[in-house]
């Protein structure tokens, strides 16, 4: 993985644990069991994002990428990664 690549994975990672810890504290919930229940699905919304955007998706068939408008970098290159097999080993479930 280059760097744009594990900058984005580690935003994606950060972002996941952000949000379960949040409704967590919001809920005021300490049950483990619910928030193993919040990985999976932040990682499954994540995963199934990732997904569409590599063309593998029932709406759309067309391969995207993300692109950095100001280097130019595109995500799924050098090297090349399919970003929902990224997804595996970076997020919680």
């Amino acid at each position: 993985m280059n760097e744009y690549q594990r900058k984005f994975f580690d935003y994606l990672a950060n972002l996941q644990e952000e949000c379960v810890q949040i409704c967590m504290s919001q809920n005021k919930c300490t049950d483990k069991k619910i928030e193993s229940m919040l990985y999976d699905v932040t990682y499954n919304m994540t995963t199934e994002i990732m997904t569409l955007i590599d063309g593998y998706s029932s709406f759309c068939s067309d391969k995207l990428d993300i692109v950095n408008t100001v280097t130019g970098e595109c995500l799924k290159e050098n090297p090349f990664i399919e970003l929902h097999d990224a997804t595996d080993g970076i997020l919680k479930y």
